[in-house]
């Protein structure tokens, strides 16, 4: 990215590279740079330097070969985004002005104001992450005020001040990342941290920015390549608590049955993600569910997926009602027009959440069923067919329609 450089100091603006693609170069990784975190520094003129120096690219002409597919400021924080098309492909640039934050209170959005690179530095989470190399790489040193790089030698995972996680704790949620990523324990100092800092959680401040940050750093967690072990990391090192007060282990089996619910759901629906349906699965995990909603709700989930857990909820309700004895007599049909009359016709999925961990395995089959063959079996003859025949539209034509479903269904259970 010299080139990006070459424009920057055209403009008194200088750029250093923080982040993965640091941590990557240092660990002697040689993949090509997907996205990259460049701080800006300017020379006083403009406040937010990073503003200033995507209003120069979006004016520039750029080298054969690269394209501004997209750009976007936020000026609020200083920060601006790239996207560019280069000849190795798609990269995201992050642009953030070098600045100092503060938080009001703990969880809140950070109060920044224009600083120096050392200063920014300073405000980062890790000390791996708080390493810097000013561009162009070839005539500046390493940056490194916190010792990352021996951290990462040792392969330890370090905050760097004592209010780093009162400030967001969500940064324990990132840290089980780089834990798994990377191959990290967390330094002894940093354990105590979290100790601390779960002891008083949850506190009285509203912080709607940490309820939202918490849940990008659960989808960005659940979507690693390695999920299943950053799931095991996130309970060993106490995450599960910042879902939950007091959560302190999942049930048996959780990763298999979070795998299940992201690939079944996704070929059941492919509108879903199975990178969303793990998110909902393991919101499902809470060990008191009667609280369910109310933190998919805080940590703001989407909303089909507060939809998707509360008429999970709903109907692992009614099952609870329901006793084996009574539905032992019950044909494929009677499950298929139950489960439909509340609402599993336009929601297929919800039938998945009631078969987590030790939930409900006297019905397990049955939910199964329907899930892989009775739902898909239609009436042999449509509506038309049986007008033809004689029948008028309106209820009785529905009932006949319902009736020819219940015994082609009950012909293949």
């Amino acid at each position: 990215m010299d080139w990006l450089a070459t424009i920057a100091m055209a403009h008194g603006l200088h750029l250093s590279v923080v982040g993965g693609a640091v941590r990557d170069r240092l660990l002697g990784k040689s993949t090509p740079d997907k996205d990259l975190d460049l701080v800006v520094e300017g020379d006083g003129s403009w406040s937010w330097p990073a503003i200033q120096l995507l209003e120069l690219i979006e004016n520039h002409e750029l080298p054969r070969g690269f394209q501004l597919k997209q750009s976007q400021s936020f000026e609020a924080f200083g920060t601006a985004q790239l996207h560019l098309q280069t000849p190795e492909g798609p990269l995201l640039c992050d642009l953030s002005s070098a600045r100092s934050e503060r938080y009001a209170f703990p969880g809140a959005h950070p109060e920044v104001k224009p600083a120096d690179l050392l200063n920014d530095l300073k405000r980062r989470d890790f000390s791996i992450n708080a390493i810097a190399e000013r561009l162009p790489l070839s005539s500046n040193p390493l940056l490194d005020p916190f010792a990352g790089e021996a951290d990462l030698k040792a392969g330890q995972l370090k905050l760097l001040h004592p209010l780093s996680l009162e400030d967001d704790p969500s940064r324990l949620l990132r840290g089980v990342r780089y834990g798994t990523r990377l191959g990290l324990e967390l330094a002894a100092e940093t354990t105590a941290q979290v100790d601390s800092t779960l002891a008083a959680w949850p506190w009285t401040n509203d912080a709607p920015a940490l309820a939202s940050r918490s849940r990008m750093e659960l989808e960005l967690l659940l979507s690693e390549s390695c999920w299943r072990s950053a799931v095991e990391l996130l309970e060993s090192w106490r995450g599960l608590e910042l879902i939950q007060r007091g959560w302190k282990a999942l049930p048996p089996r959780s990763s298999a049955w979070l795998q299940r619910l992201g690939q079944w759901g996704h070929a059941i629906d492919p509108n879903w993600s199975a990178e969303e349906l793990r998110l909902v699965g393991l919101l499902w995990l809470v060990p008191h569910q009667y609280n369910l909603v109310a933190i998919a709700k805080r940590l703001q989930l989407a909303h089909r997926q507060q939809q998707l857990l509360s008429r999970g909820l709903e109907l692992q309700r009614w099952l609870e009602g329901l006793s084996p004895q009574n539905t032992d007599a019950w044909k494929a049909s009677d499950w298929t027009f139950a489960l439909e009359e509340r609402g599993a016709k336009t929601e297929p999925l919800m039938v998945l959440m009631p078969l987590g961990p030790s939930r409900h395995l006297q019905f397990r089959r049955p939910l199964l069923r329907w899930l892989m063959c009775w739902r898909l079996i239609e009436s042999p003859l449509s509506a038309k067919e049986l007008m033809n025949q004689g029948l008028s539209a309106g209820p009785k034509l529905g009932s006949r329609l319902k009736e020819l479903r219940g015994q082609a269904i009950n012909q293949h259970a």
